[in-house]
């Protein structure tokens, strides 16, 4: 079993349920699918008009047409992105298509400066511009990551305006761009942006959970009612126009409103929801849950943090007597004695020292920024505050502590090591009938 997993099953255990560290990128993937379909059929709708030189196809609403060019860049930009492999690099067909892409452009433009027309249709300015930002935007791609997901959401605005212009029934808004032109370019950008999923702007477009769901839905929700507010303006009478505007853009303010009052609900209960989990974790891996101290899980993170930083010594700490206290009286009474003798050490710690529970029935010391010294005055100080401690159940006999003073090696940040020489000392100063403080040998 891997780490994940059994951390999957420690949580488990604890009544503690955690969702896949990364979001599922199947709702990305079948999106990015969908566009590359439609972008696909309206550039073999459009080269079938030119073909056969039915107008309909190629221009199917007004007199703005797919042109030869914007087919021929089209496909260009197509057939790139159909090279990519999302969150990779590109390669180098890719980076040669998007580059022919921006010659077309250029030199459709400087085709019609010249009086040079090709076939039905122009290449307007908003689409050259937007195939030239699609393309700069994949060629950064490896260097510029940020501006190429600024560049390719851009890409998309124009296409957008135009789209919108069509359904109002505005011309100002679309210009030379036709219908089928601004669907493509909004499928190509759509499929463009698949390669920056691990942006966190993306995440809730990506994520198969509830959020990414409620998110996703909004936003189809919000497309619908766009679709359906412009389509039913053209069936109001002329006198009633004005007053529809106003209604229309009062219930865009409240669905709107209702959108976010409820978007902040579900991120306020997610955010108590992790907070909750995240203190049940730290109660579950950082706590001893029969004497309330902390374990060797927060002696590892101490270790893992400090001990490539600075000097870190470890003191094991073991009382004397509580094997044979545990087999007269039971295992609840020296888990009392060992919580007394926790609970006194810990008045007297330093805010660089960590007090653990080891396996079984000891104690360990952490301490940072120090000398084998200065951890040794430590130990002792410590073996001191044991003796003064008596057991209340025991007729008040002291407590007697026998402590192991090892260095760390230096930015060795594995606690492994410094414990296992400190419990071999252990064991040969018991063997030896050895008391007090025992140093280590240097590793």
């Amino acid at each position: 079993m891997d780490h994940s997993a059994k951390f999957q099953a420690l949580t488990a255990q604890n009544g503690v349920f955690l969702a896949p560290a990364h979001p599922s990128l199947r709702p990305l993937a079948w999106t990015r699918m969908v566009c590359l379909v439609l972008a696909g059929a309206l550039l073999l709708i459009a080269a079938e008009g030119h073909i056969y030189g039915i107008s309909r196809l190629y221009a199917p609403s007004g007199d703005a047409a797919l042109s030869l060019p914007t087919l021929l860049a089209g496909v260009a930009a197509l057939s790139a992105t159909l090279l990519q492999r999302p969150l990779r690099r590109s390669d180098g067909r890719e980076t040669l298509l998007w580059l022919m892409v921006i010659a077309l452009c250029l030199l459709t433009g400087l085709g019609y400066r010249a009086g040079i027309t090709v076939g039905a249709g122009r290449m307007g300015g908003n689409t050259a511009v937007s195939f030239v930002l699609l393309a700069g935007a994949q060629l950064c791609y490896r260097r510029l990551p940020l501006s190429s997901f600024s560049l390719t959401l851009m890409t998309m605005f124009l296409p957008f305006i135009a789209a919108v212009g069509y359904l109002n029934g505005q011309p100002v808004m679309f210009g030379d761009m036709s219908l089928s032109t601004s669907l493509l370019l909004l499928a190509l950008g759509v499929a463009n942006v698949s390669r920056h999923a691990r942006r966190a702007l993306l995440r809730p477009l990506v994520s198969g959970s509830s959020s990414g769901r409620i998110v996703r839905g909004i936003l189809l929700a919000w497309l619908v009612l766009v679709a359906v507010q412009a389509v039913s303006v053209r069936f109001v009478p002329g006198p009633w126009l004005e007053l529809s505007s106003v209604t229309l853009m009062l219930v865009d303010t409240l669905v709107m409103l209702a959108a976010i009052l409820f978007l902040g609900g579900k991120f306020d209960a997610s955010a108590s929801r992790l907070r909750l989990t995240e203190w049940r974790l730290y109660r579950a891996a950082m706590r001893d849950p029969s004497t309330g101290m902390r374990t060797r899980a927060s002696a590892e993170l101490y270790s893992a943090t400090f001990g490539p930083l600075t000097s870190q010594g470890l003191v094991l700490l073991e009382v004397e007597g509580i094997d044979a206290l545990e087999a007269r009286y039971g295992r609840t009474a020296a888990e009392r004695v060992l919580r007394l003798v926790s609970v006194g050490l810990h008045r007297d710690l330093a805010p660089e020292e960590l007090l653990c529970r080891d396996e079984d029935m000891g104690l360990m010391l952490l301490a940072r920024n120090c000398t084998l010294d200065s951890l040794t005055m430590r130990a002792q100080d410590l073996c001191a505050r044991g003796g003064e401690l008596r057991d209340p159940e025991r007729e008040l006999l002291p407590i007697a502590l026998t402590a192991a003073v090892v260095m760390a090696r230096r930015g060795d940040g594995d606690l492994g090591p410094a414990l296992r020489r400190a419990r071999q000392a252990l064991d040969e100063a018991r063997k030896q009938g050895e008391r007090g403080v025992v140093l280590c040998e240097a590793a």
